[in-house]
């Protein structure tokens, strides 16, 4: 669990940070955020979706995420009688050892109300304040956009 600092949480409304962000902000943006996983100094460009990339991805979605959680699911092919599935999320699925290729990046089990299913982590949705939105938003932000 990452260290808390209390002193920042006994700051009242409208205290900034000394960077000048709201407290409840973050300093850093999506892409600076990414590189934070790949560990790669500031304005370098994000790495390409690949096998060894999306192996350290799974690595830090699996220290990040909460798990389980409830997530959405909006199919966009087979059988559409329902629009949008409700799941619980339950694991991630390690890639190197996973039968399905980058192609569709990293996945997860997840439940609904019939089965366990593997779902592309990408399609998935989670309500704004869960504490795996921005973990997910910026997953999916970098797999769309770096393939």
């Amino acid at each position: 669990m990452p260290y808390t600092d209390e002193s920042r949480l006994e700051a009242g409304v409208g205290s900034r940070h000394q960077d000048g962000c709201p407290f409840h902000f973050t300093s850093l943006n999506q892409d600076d955020r990414i590189r934070r996983v790949f560990r790669l100094q500031d304005k370098s460009a994000l790495p390409s979706v690949n096998e060894e990339a999306l192996a350290k991805y799974y690595d830090h979605m699996v220290a990040s995420l909460s798990m389980p959680f409830e997530a959405i699911h909006c199919p966009t092919g087979g059988d559409m009688r329902q629009l949008i599935h409700y799941l619980q999320v339950l694991e991630l699925t390690d890639p190197r050892q996973s039968r399905q290729r980058n192609g569709h990046g990293l996945s997860c089990k997840a439940r609904n109300s019939k089965a366990v299913l593997e779902i592309p982590l990408a399609d998935l949705g989670v309500h704004e304040d869960s504490p795996n939105c921005q973990l997910l938003d910026d997953y999916a932000y970098w797999f769309v956009n770096c393939r």
